[in-house]
């Protein structure tokens, strides 16, 4: 049994289109879908997850989880003050490194510098200039 030149072409002009449609899908969702689970767990996250994961390891006790709980969400919020003055000191060394740059540029290019750094700080998902701390999230956290 064969297919006709005709069928043949539609098939592949029509697996062509699929493919090129999941592509398309692909470009608009896998940036969503990086800053969902590429973002760094919220301390609640992971004191909950450091719980969840002694607990199933060691089989701990009511009492020993009540003794541990404090110690691993204190550990989750000293991370969490961390991650956001390392995030502060990158912050700070990018808006020095771009005044560096800004002034050996031509005010033409300035212009466009400023553009350009607005436009990657909004393509990056941080709508804040370098050197000031991100806005506070949904829950309050940055």
């Amino acid at each position: 049994m064969t297919m006709s030149k005709s069928k043949v072409v539609r098939v592949v002009l029509y697996a062509a289109l699929i493919f090129l449609a999941g592509g398309v899908a692909g470009a608009f969702v896998a940036p969503m879908i990086g800053r969902t689970f590429m973002r760094p767990p919220r301390p609640r996250e992971l004191s909950q997850h450091m719980m969840e994961r002694l607990q199933t390891g060691l089989n701990l006790t009511a009492d020993q989880a009540a003794k541990i709980q404090p110690l691993v969400e204190k550990v989750g919020a000293e991370i969490e003050s961390i991650r956001h003055e390392t995030v502060k000191h990158v912050h700070e060394r990018v808006a020095e490194t771009n005044a560096q740059i800004a002034q050996i540029l031509t005010p033409e290019q300035r212009v466009k510098f400023a553009r350009m750094e607005a436009e990657h700080r909004k393509r990056m998902g941080h709508g804040h200039p370098p050197g000031e701390p991100p806005p506070p999230g949904p829950d309050g956290t940055r």
